[in-house]
């Protein structure tokens, strides 16, 4: 059984559409962001994805499972507001450059989109991320050390961003997690510039 076969037949199981509450990082953190176009990677049912819509978001949400996607749809239109939801291999699918205002991603691990992420930034968008870490062994699922992050590694993800809040600790649950908010830095304008310096030259 394949990736998108194994997500598929997990939410198949599921019985009814039930909002869930969104990532409490998210929702602690969401003033930080600026309101204009948010990317969810591995959105599952949408429950964030949602959450930023009923906050004026425009919002993509992407995830490998079909069925996944189906019911972030139908659950958007329950709630009354609009996502645009994808079925993506985030495995083998290209993001676009400085496409995204805002990308968030919790609770799932694939280190070669690191990059990638920073890179669909706009200059002065943000990244919200939240997994799992090697501690989290000791409390139940997640144990398989390929989905655990290892001491600061999320930290050094991110490092081209201007890093807003880091953490690295034990929540409810428990659960062993890192969390990062992460901004891209903006492009100097060069009108500015060849302002500043033609009037430094005016004063010599």
């Amino acid at each position: 059984m394949d990736e998108r076969q194994r997500w598929n037949a997990r939410y198949a199981g599921r019985v009814g559409l039930v909002m869930g509450e969104p990532n409490p990082f998210l929702q602690e953190h969401l003033a930080l962001l600026p309101r204009r176009h948010a990317l969810e990677l591995a959105m599952g049912q949408g429950h964030e994805a949602i959450f930023l819509a009923q906050r004026g978001f425009l919002v993509t949400g992407v995830d490998i499972s079909e069925i996944a996607v189906a019911r972030a749809l139908q659950m958007a239109r329950r709630a009354g507001v609009s996502i645009d939801a994808q079925v993506m291999d985030l495995r083998t699918a290209a993001l676009p450059s400085e496409t995204y205002d805002v990308v968030i991603c919790f609770y799932y691990l694939q280190r070669d989109l690191f990059p990638h992420i920073v890179r669909t930034l706009k200059p002065g968008g943000m990244v919200i991320y939240e997994t799992s870490t090697k501690e989290q062994a000791r409390y139940g699922h997640p144990t398989n050390p390929a989905y655990l992050l290892e001491p600061n590694e999320l930290l050094k993800a991110f490092k081209p961003l201007r890093i807003r809040l880091y953490r690295d600790l034990i929540v409810a649950g428990p659960k062993a997690v890192a969390s990062v908010i992460g901004e891209k830095n903006r492009r100097r304008s060069r009108g500015k510039n060849s302002s500043s310096f033609a009037l430094l030259r005016m004063l010599e």
